[in-house]
């Protein structure tokens, strides 16, 4: 499913969800009180911070990792979770007090920055938003709210003390990029349109078009505004998703929803070492530290068909299906996102509303149920 499509699904989503909440009445957990913060316009945004029930967030997106814990955004209702590794459960969930997208989230300062995609105005249509929320991670409280473009979705740490958030996807929202200050929370429009990115020694990689343009890669300093283009002539015009890893560049592509997509190793010059085929949508590739690495297979809407595949990043030699083989079982609807922590990796499969806890020695998992 397109990026766009996928917009709109969870628009329809969230409308019924609003609907909803007009004519039910849902009991929270006893919560301290909220911590307030107001915006530049005035508006002011309330996150509640309570004990983690069933149901009280589903639609896991986006993941962090700090200080032993790792940190899932969610879409319905709008919340951030937060996950002790040690023990692989929700210890505590900061909820928002209205409806907004949660998408992206970096740590950086000692701060998460959480990306809000879109939000409803006082009628209750669904309009795109343009905050990126900061979240102490000491206190899990919210601290301050950063204003950028309209539709901010990807977020990046660059260093410890900046982040890059991408914005629009370039149709009826024009693309662009920010870089937010994680000590003055300043927020600096970059001007360049990212598709897709990654971060590695202080520089983005990443590419613009790739949808209905053909793609253009680059590697982009945010702090000295400087750019160059990279894989120039490499002949990729479908990629998926752009990642660096020990100076190498992986770039998956996707099968235009009917076909499996592939992962494409390059070395720092841009000459390709080897390409070879995942599975459905793979949308990363994420090291595991012992020569290979996990591709997360996104998998089309409504066909249960995510996937990991386990890949030699030194050949491209890949194993398919390596969740499914060691749990018996399917991953799910539309894995999202994979982080790995320590000898752990986290997985969101957000139409499933779980997180999958792998033990990437054998590939064996324990999932959290939302």
């Amino acid at each position: 499913m397109s990026y766009k499509n996928m917009k709109h699904l969870l628009r329809v989503i969230a409308i019924v969800w609003v609907a909803g909440l007009l004519t039910a009445c849902v009991k929270e957990p006893v919560a301290p009180t909220p911590t307030q913060t107001t915006e530049q316009n005035g508006d002011e945004v309330t996150a509640v911070q309570s004990a983690y029930s069933p149901s009280a967030a589903q639609k896991p997106r986006s993941m962090a990792c700090a200080d032993g814990k790792v940190y899932v955004t969610c879409g319905y209702p709008p919340a951030l979770l937060r996950i002790d590794t040690a023990e692989g459960r929700i210890d505590r969930m900061l909820k928002f007090n209205t409806v907004y997208d949660l998408e992206g989230i970096a740590a950086a300062n000692g701060k998460l920055f959480v990306a809000s995609s879109w939000t409803t105005d006082e009628s209750g249509t669904v309009v795109y938003d343009n905050r990126v929320f900061v979240i102490d991670l000491a206190t899990f409280s919210l601290v301050k709210v950063v204003t950028v473009g309209a539709d901010p979705q990807r977020v990046k740490a660059v260093d410890a003390t900046h982040v890059v958030v991408t914005c629009g996807y370039g149709g009826d929202v024009p693309a662009t990029s920010y870089l937010i200050d994680a000590t003055t929370y300043s927020a600096t429009d970059l001007g360049l349109a990212i598709t897709a990115m990654d971060v590695s020694d202080g520089e983005v990689y990443g590419y613009s078009g790739g949808y209905t343009a053909a793609a253009s890669f680059f590697r982009f300093n945010p702090l000295t505004n400087s750019r160059e283009t990279i894989l120039a002539g490499c002949g990729i015009s479908n990629p998926y998703s752009i990642n660096t890893i020990d100076g190498k560049i992986y770039v998956t592509t996707d099968g235009h929803y009917s076909a499996a997509g592939d992962v494409v190793c390059f070395d720092s010059t841009g000459t390709q070492q080897w390409l070879t085929e995942a599975g459905m949508l793979p949308s990363k590739v994420a090291a595991l530290g012992d020569g290979t690495a996990y591709v997360l297979d996104e998998g089309n809407w409504g066909a249960n068909e995510a996937s990991i595949d386990r890949i030699d990043m030194g050949s491209g030699a890949i194993v398919k299906n390596v969740f499914s083989t060691a749990n018996g079982r399917g991953l799910g609807d539309v894995a999202q996102d994979l982080v790995v922590y320590g000898t752990k990796a986290y997985i969101t499969v957000s139409f499933s509303n779980t997180v999958e806890i792998l033990n990437t020695r054998d590939n064996t998992s324990r999932q959290i149920a939302l």
